[in-house]
């Protein structure tokens, strides 16, 4: 499945990943998310790569490219 801007993306990621896909995005390091979500830096790893995989996304530059095009970042 590839994600565009025509399909909704809450069909593919689920809340936890919008919210993560958000901070990442402002430039938040694996540990600060973790701070502000009280979840293990590892956690935020591995919701980063399952976002990344179900968008298929290969970098974070694209994922962050991704998060602006698509209206994720104020």
């Amino acid at each position: 499945i590839i994600a565009s801007k025509n399909d909704p993306v809450e069909d593919l990621l689920t809340k936890r990943e919008i919210e993560i896909l958000k901070l990442i995005a402002q430039g938040f390091s694996n540990r600060e998310v973790g701070e502000k979500l009280t979840i293990s830096p590892r956690t935020v790893d591995t919701h980063r790569t399952n976002i990344m995989e179900k968008l298929e996304i290969k970098n974070i530059a694209a994922l962050i490219r991704y998060a602006i095009q698509n209206g994720y970042l104020e």
